[in-house]
């Protein structure tokens, strides 16, 4: 029986590698042609990029290593099925359920180590991606600007700039908060940024623009300068680790917990801390339900049954996430608890998936 388990497993491994590491690259596939253009229009250093790269993919973890589960499954089985294999087994005595078992075995240890990666390795990646982003910004600034949105890395300036084609900006606003008065805004039709000597920060160039300044003698009065050539210093230094404001899914579990005491001393609402606590757990555990389905699945395919199938993988992946996102919707109205609503999804799963499984053994 040792034999026939590890001969199982063995039928699995290379459908779940081959599965995983196809489904990470199409998701990276859409950043990959977003970084190619930074890359070739902007000109940020090729290792920046691929750094971005390897941050993303402990993340991606999440959904493709499930998605791999269940594939793999139904691969599996399912050749073992469409050639006769298990009617073989079975007529050798071997109880279905002995086989079965050895997979449940195998998806709760793949998502005890997903939820190490989603605790410790996903929030360091997360910020570490944060943090790259900004180090880029401090190199090539145009690469980090956006058409269209304010960047507030530059303080005690915030930058918003209509166009970005390369490293040229077209109708760029600058705006600088004052102390004793009103905001003092920059602008400039054109502009653009040359790197400091000293690496610390870089220097913006604006053309033909106008300054409104606040007249100190005059309460309540503006004037206006014209330029044709205007340079500011603008400053980034990277942030300390220790210091930075974490996001949510930056955190680890105990960063979590600590936040939400932190919040709930303030009398602040805490609910989207516990969705995201939950979540993490709840979001690895999504492995052990998708094998189930690709259990029942891989059991009952036949050779006409392929292309059907493969539709139902599909349909049960889409499913849970929508699934998921309607619990987690559901729980910020306050209609759910945190935890049901990330676990939900698991629940159902857990109960319909195995329900499906019992009915493919006993057949």
């Amino acid at each position: 029986m040792r034999t026939l388990r590890l001969y199982i497993l063995r039928e699995h491994a290379a459908p779940f590698f081959v599965t995983l590491g196809g489904l990470t690259a199409a998701l990276l596939v859409g950043n990959i042609i977003k970084f190619a253009e930074l890359v070739i229009a902007k000109g940020v250093n090729l290792f920046d990029i691929l750094r971005l790269i390897i941050y993303l993919i402990p993340y991606m973890l999440s959904f493709t290593v499930p998605m791999a589960c269940l594939v793999a499954m139904v691969l599996a089985f399912g050749r073992l099925s469409t050639d006769y294999e298990l009617i073989a087994m079975r007529a050798s005595g071997v109880a279905p359920w002995r086989l079965v078992m050895p997979m449940i075995a195998v998806s709760l240890v793949l998502s005890s180590l997903l939820l190490v990666i989603n605790d410790r390795v996903v929030p360091q990646s997360r910020l570490a991606f944060r943090q790259q982003m900004k180090a880029i910004g401090m190199k090539k600034p145009a690469a980090y600007l956006e058409a269209g949105t304010f960047i507030k890395e530059f303080e005690p300036y915030t930058l918003y700039v209509y166009q970005v084609e390369g490293q040229r900006l077209a109708n760029v606003r600058v705006y600088e908060p004052q102390e004793n008065g009103p905001t003092r805004t920059i602008i400039a039709e054109r502009g653009e940024f040359e790197q400091l000597r000293s690496h610390r920060g870089v220097q913006l160039k604006l053309y033909d623009g106008t300054v409104d300044e606040w007249d100190p003698t005059r309460p309540g009065s503006f004037y206006k300068v014209t330029f044709s050539t205007y340079a500011m210093t603008l400053r980034a230094d990277r942030p300390d680790p220790s210091t930075i404001n974490k996001k949510l899914k930056e955190m680890t579990f105990k960063e979590l917990r600590a936040h939400a005491l932190k919040l709930q001393t303030q009398d602040i609402d805490t609910t989207p801390i516990a969705l995201e606590f939950h979540r993490k757990i709840a979001s690895s555990f999504a492995a052990a339900v998708f094998v189930l389905f690709g259990l029942a699945l891989g059991l009952r395919l036949h050779h006409h049954e392929r292309l059907v199938i493969y539709v139902w993988v599909l349909g049960i992946f889409i499913s849970y996430y929508c699934f998921t996102i309607g619990m987690n919707a559901a729980s910020l109205k306050g209609w759910l608890s945190p935890w049901l609503a990330m676990w939900m999804p698991n629940l159902v799963g857990a109960v319909i998936g195995g329900a499906l499984v019992a009915r493919a053994v006993r057949r």
